[in-house]
Parts: C-alpha cells; structure tokens; sequence
C-alpha cells in the first residue's frame, strides 16, 4: 500500500510549488472539496460494537459502507408443532457450524443479521439491542484530527485545486484579467493532476486479472500468457 499522508500536508505545498499563502480557514473546505472532487477512498474493514440507546445505534464518523448488522445469537428456528419446548437441537447445531467458519472470512461473523433503517450517521431498530456489531468500509483518517488520509499524487492535485481556487477568487475580487488567464492555466493543471490521482500508480497481476476476466478466456493465468491447453 502507498504511503498515506495528512491531507493538511497540500498546504505547505500550495506555498512551495505555487507562490500562493492560501486563507488557513478555507484550505480545510478547499482541500475537502477537492478530495470529495477526486472521488478516491482510502478505506479498510472495521468493527464496531456497541449497545443500542433509545432503539439507536449512532454510527463513527468514518463510515463508508455497511456491510453487515448483526447480534452474538445463534440465528436458529427454534419454533415447532411437533414440540413442546421448540427445536432447540438446532441452537446448538448452528452453533457447531458457526464455529467452523469462525475466522475464515471478515464478512463471516458469527451471530443474527438485524433488520435496521440508516440516517444521518445513525442506525435505526425495532427494539434495543446488547453488543451490535457493525462490520463496515471505513475511511481511513488521521487519528488526531479525523481529516482523511491521502496518497502523493492525491496531495499534489489538492494542492493544485487550491491553488487555482486562491487565485480565482482574488483575480474576481480585484478584477484582474492577467490573474484569471492565470488562473484558466491552474484549472488546467488541476484537471491534469486530478486525472493522474484517479490512475493507480501499480497495477498488479490480481488487478489485471479482474479486468481481463471480462475479455479472456477463464484459463488465463499470467498476463500477456493464455497457457491455454494444446489439444
């Protein structure tokens, strides 16, 4: 993975590469702007539990997608007619098979799926519930002031659109022709920064695989090799 940096990390960059001292209180809505404008997210796989309050479960900040809802209850049926006391045999039989699939996959949490509504930031349930836990795709951010990490080329295309930001709005203020012209070519190389941020800077073998899958044969194995069967 590519090193993540701060995104407050543009600011000195706007200085050294573009001559202009942005306003320090609008960078931070600039420079968001600008990441939102990118359209990268750096994200990774969390968990998060907690008790519901008020049939409410209030999410973190850095929630991308959800990916599952879900209680430490074995989701058996026990109700029966042909029983007294239910089907309790199956508690423990989805139990043991549960038990098998404990840690084969991060999606794969043992317990009961929750039926929920979402809405700002918040889970909504029927009841109250005890240790929901919630497995999303999170934003990874800055531990200290929560902004979101971003990687070199995505610093340098914020750095730019802040740049051309800057100097747009000063040249509407005073205006300057000579500062918009200046401005039209920092657009540009905003756009042009923007476009290389969008472009991984590696592909790997797995990555091309997903996307020759849709145009190859199944049996391609290598990139730039079929190794199909000779018959």
């Amino acid at each position: 993975m590519n090193t993540l940096y701060n995104i407050n990390s543009a600011y000195p960059m706007v200085q050294s590469l573009y001559g202009i001292d942005p306003n320090p209180e609008d960078f931070e809505d600039l420079a968001m702007n600008a990441w939102n404008l990118i359209g990268n997210k750096h994200t990774r796989l969390y968990r998060f539990v907690s008790d519901t309050n008020n049939s409410e479960l209030e999410l973190p900040c850095n929630v991308q997608h959800i990916e599952s809802v879900h209680i430490p209850v074995n989701d058996a049926q026990v109700t029966s007619n042909q029983r007294v006391f239910g089907q309790l045999d199956s508690l423990f039989i989805e139990g043991y098979i549960d038990a098998w699939k404990f840690m084969t996959d991060p999606f794969n949490q043992r317990g009961k799926l929750l039926k929920y509504k979402e809405g700002n930031n918040t889970l909504y349930f029927s009841r109250d519930y005890h240790n929901v836990m919630v497995v999303y795709h999170g934003i990874i951010a800055d531990e200290e002031d929560g902004t979101p990490l971003v990687n070199e080329k995505e610093l340098q295309a914020i750095a730019a659109y802040v740049a051309f930001a800057e100097l747009f709005k000063d040249a509407l203020r005073k205006r300057d022709k000579n500062s918009l012209v200046l401005a039209q070519s920092l657009k540009e190389e905003w756009l042009r920064r923007c476009n290389a941020a969008r472009t991984p800077e590696h592909l790997s073998q797995n990555d091309m695989n997903s996307i020759l899958d849709v145009k190859y044969r199944w049996d391609r194995k290598q990139y730039g090799k079929s190794l199909k069967p000779i018959l």
